[in-house]
């Protein structure tokens, strides 16, 4: 990784731990990942719009111009991207995630580096994976998946854009529904790994075409 890589993934590693660490939505991404939240504040989402390429330009594996994390879904640009943060679901909960829609087998990566902190099965999520940010606070979660890349393992360190997954529609994703369920949260206790404060990962990780698609919707 070059100076100049490494100095705008640093700054937006941080912006993005200081984002999260201003919001007050608790939820549990574990056991539960769609349970009911509270809506960030208009303050918290303004936040997270912030850039982390350069010159404009994202390189292979780098986030959308205006985003801070790569798309975890290989192939997928951030005019694919719908934002569901708050789309309601079954048994009165908030979705509390991004769904990102994909053909069966497409390969999941890394939304920015980190660790592999739990690989689990069952339950809403289906086969899911934990990964920790390189702050240690940072939680994304990954669900629905058809399976794990080869040689992943809890404890193993990833970088942005490598292959983790594979879409599925493992969990309560229904059959032929392949789609990613994409999370992000900041853990306030690693003994409750599960539990976190979510934010919408939406603008984090559409940039530009989230600001964008938000102009529009105002205007009509």
């Amino acid at each position: 990784m070059t100076t100049r890589r490494m100095h705008y993934a640093l700054r937006g590693t941080l912006a993005l731990a200081a984002a999260l660490s201003l919001s007050a939505c608790t939820i549990a991404i574990g056991a539960a990942p769609e349970r009911q939240a509270r809506t960030p504040s208009r303050a918290l989402r303004d936040t997270l719009h912030f850039g982390a390429h350069e010159g404009g330009r994202a390189h292979e594996g780098a986030p959308a111009v205006g985003a801070s994390l790569a798309i975890p879904v290989r192939g997928i640009g951030p005019e694919q991207l719908r934002d569901s943060y708050n789309d309601a679901r079954s048994g009165g909960r908030t979705h509390n995630a991004i769904d990102i829609m994909a053909p069966q087998g497409s390969p999941v990566v890394a939304a920015t580096d980190g660790v592999i902190h739990r690989l689990r099965t069952g339950g809403l999520g289906g086969i899911t994976i934990y990964q920790l940010g390189e702050d240690g606070r940072t939680l994304f979660y990954y669900a629905h998946l058809a399976r794990y890349a080869a040689g992943i393992r809890e404890g193993q360190r990833v970088r942005r854009g490598e292959v983790i997954a594979y879409v599925g529609d493992t969990g309560n994703a229904g059959p032929g529904n392949y789609h990613l369920h994409f999370s992000v949260g900041r853990l306030t206790s690693m003994e409750r790994w599960w539990e976190s404060e979510n934010v919408n990962p939406y603008p984090l990780l559409a940039g530009s075409a989230a600001r964008g698609s938000r102009a529009s919707r105002e205007d009509r």
